[in-house]
């Protein structure tokens, strides 16, 4: 549920592991049914996530993993900020940060 006037940070990553439309949107619903995320979304292409969520929410890349794990998936180049301060702009999964697998 938003919160109205409330401050937004978006939270993006790339997601190793995501290869199928249906888990993705299993992620999603997942991790909107968490308090204090307002927007989950994940994109097989590009194997981008966005997220939507209140700025005094604790969420950080350990905890996100802890709730992706049972799909099979893992986020990695990590980012969080303000939504105001810049828009969406893909990562590349390809030269964002290291592989879980050492590439």
């Amino acid at each position: 549920m938003a919160i109205v006037g409330s401050a937004q940070h978006l939270v993006q990553g790339v997601v190793d592991g995501l290869q199928d439309p249906m888990v993705a949107r299993e992620a999603s619903l997942l991790l909107q049914q968490q308090p204090g995320i307002l927007m989950a979304r994940f994109d097989v292409p590009t194997r981008n996530m966005m997220l939507h969520v209140v700025a005094e929410h604790a969420l950080d890349l350990s905890a996100l993993n802890s709730s992706l794990a049972a799909l099979g998936l893992q986020v990695r180049c990590f980012q969080r900020r303000p939504a105001h301060q810049a828009r969406f702009q893909h990562l590349d999964p390809d030269d964002c940060g290291p592989h879980p697998d050492g590439k």
